[in-house]
């Protein structure tokens, strides 16, 4: 980062923990086009470090999503409720972990799982590479400030961001977004909703109306199960919809309506 001029404002921090609370348990460090989380040797990773990491992200990146770097280094333990949470992570467009040894790459198995694009790399350099190229399967055309739309391979996703309250306006415009980057309407949907999001009945109305897509998977937690068969029984969408807790589960029924 030397010799830099004119930093963003998410890059002002480079080079220093961005976490100073949680120093004991991980560093993040944004290094402009990715962000690095460095985790402290012989510790278990618990659920609440990973919700603090995933909040300490999504401050360090204001103006949208970026790739995540991981060093697993020398941690000893992931609990398994802290390996749901890092598999239904969406707060980075790719994740990509770096370990010193095999141990690592047991530790992290569970990680092709995930809902972010993620890969076990052994080697900096080629994890840093594979972080920073293009890949013409992932379109983000998030609304800044609203929500990210990507495609991923053949499935559409969506993530609101925090603290919304969703009406016809941002259903609309996540309506044409979705239309932009699946204007044949033959791929699916997974909405990951986020627990401060509120969705109006306007909104509810016009994504069962408005929404070209194969089929809808929502992903949730347990109190989100209301709203969604509230919007199948009162809105009655053209498409299928079904509430999930778990990414893995909502792909697998996913599969049936992909092209």
């Amino acid at each position: 980062m030397q010799g830099q001029q004119g930093k963003t404002h998410d890059q002002e921090g480079a080079d220093k923990p961005m976490n100073p609370d949680n120093a004991s348990r991980y560093t993040l460090i944004d290094e402009g086009e990715f962000l690095r989380v460095r985790w402290a040797p012989g510790i278990t990773i618990s659920a609440g470090d990973v919700r603090t990491r995933i909040a300490a992200t999504m401050a360090a990146s204001s103006r949208g999503k970026r790739p995540l770097l991981v060093h697993i280094g020398l941690a000893s333990r992931i609990t398994s409720e802290a390996k749901q949470l890092l598999v239904d992570d969406t707060w980075s467009t790719r994740i990509a972990i770096v370990g010193l040894d095999e141990v690592g790459r047991v530790l992290t198995a569970f990680n092709h799982r995930s809902a972010t694009p993620s890969r076990y790399f052994d080697d900096e350099a080629d994890a840093i590479a594979w972080l920073t190229e293009s890949f013409d399967d992932e379109v983000d055309v998030g609304l800044p400030g609203i929500h990210t739309a990507e495609v991923r391979g053949d499935v559409v996703w969506v993530q609101w961001h925090p603290n919304m309250s969703v009406i016809d306006s941002e259903a609309a415009a996540l309506t044409e977004r979705v239309a932009h980057v699946n204007p044949a309407g033959r791929l699916p949907m997974v909405v990951n909703l986020n627990p401060t999001v509120v969705l109006s009945q306007s909104a509810l109305r016009l994504f069962a109306t408005a929404l070209n897509v194969t089929a809808l998977a929502f992903i949730g937690a347990d109190s989100d199960k209301t709203i969604v068969t509230h919007f199948r029984q009162v809105h009655r969408p053209s498409y299928p919809a079904a509430y999930f807790e778990a990414v893995d589960e909502a792909l697998d029924w996913l599969s049936r309506y992909r092209p």
